[in-house]
């Protein structure tokens, strides 16, 4: 026998020595070796997951951001908010010196005007009282505002003027500049603030006749909305006189139509008459604007007087 065979004997019998040896046991449970199977491979798994780090997925979330606010500046009006612009004005009342007071020549005196604030915007120090047109009669022709006017707030507006030495007739106009580069002023066609006086001697300022006091008062037909005819405007102006003479009256109002109103009233002592007029608004008159009308004086002695106005809006809402 060769030795190759010799090997193969060998091996055969090793082999079947072991083949006897494992089948002379029991059979193993199938199900019992996948059980402990299956636990062997969780128990594994749960070893592994408490050594491996949990990668989060990655996410598109933006990052936060600032939110901008942005100021007003010279070229940047903060403009309509709560249906009202930055900058309105609305002129109440002349506190002092009404237009057309009559001054002796060089006196010293105080305009202030009653205004205000319509708008959204805050008026500050930065706001300032300015000179626009006429006659300055002071040096000092831009005033910073004393304080701060909040929306729906009012303030007086003071200057200080001196009456020129020269008799006559004086206007000044003046507004509010804002620190933006524009201005501001009163009512929806932005006019000046007036001052307007006549300058007059010592002898005449004596001597004047003429009316010292106007009262108004209004009356709407109808009282809310308009007829096919629109509607009308009754006013009163009882006018005081502080003697006896003769003066001319005359309405006046704004917007302006071109034609005269008024009268002549003679009074054989001091007292007090009554005048009437009638503005009749049709639906073609511009409506939603601020309108007025006021009473000026002129008598022979005392030259013209104006007093104060009377505000109104007409609409046919």
């Amino acid at each position: 026998m060769t030795k190759i065979n010799k090997l193969r004997s060998i091996t055969f019998l090793i082999v079947f020595s072991l083949i006897s040896s494992c089948t002379s046991n029991p059979t193993p449970d199938a199900a019992a070796i996948s059980t402990q199977a299956a636990s062997t491979v969780e128990a594994r798994f749960t070893e592994l997951a408490m050594l491996t780090p949990t990668e989060v997925p990655a996410t598109n979330t933006p990052e936060a951001t600032a939110t901008k606010i942005v100021l007003p500046t010279p070229t940047n009006d903060p403009g309509v908010a709560n249906g009202k612009p930055c900058f309105a004005m609305t002129f109440l009342s002349d506190v002092t010196i009404p237009d057309g007071m009559l001054i002796t020549k060089g006196s010293v005196f105080t305009k202030t005007w009653r205004v205000r604030n319509d708008g959204n915007c805050v008026w500050d120090p930065s706001y300032t009282l300015t000179l626009n047109t006429g006659d300055a009669m002071t040096d000092i022709t831009e005033i910073p505002l004393t304080r701060s006017v909040y929306p729906d707030d009012t303030i007086d507006f003071s200057i200080e003027l001196t009456a020129p030495e020269e008799i006559g007739d004086y206007t000044g106009y003046w507004h509010v500049a804002t620190p933006y580069g524009g201005y501001m002023g009163v009512g929806s066609y932005n006019q000046s603030l007036k001052v307007q006086i006549e300058v007059a001697d010592e002898r005449r300022f004596d001597e004047q006749f003429n009316a010292v006091s106007v009262e108004y008062d209004w009356t709407r037909r109808p009282q809310k909305g308009c007829t096919s005819d629109g509607a009308y405007y009754d006013f009163t102006a009882k006018i005081t006189a502080n003697g006896p003479g003769k003066l001319t009256f005359t309405w006046d109002r704004n917007p302006f139509d071109g034609t005269w109103v008024g009268g002549n009233l003679t009074f054989t002592e001091a007292g007090s008459q009554t005048v009437y007029w009638t503005w009749h608004m049709t639906k073609e008159h511009i409506q939603g604007i601020d309108r007025w009308v006021s009473i000026h004086t002129t008598s022979p002695e005392g030259g013209k007087k104006y007093f104060s106005r009377l505000l109104f809006n007409f609409t046919c809402n």
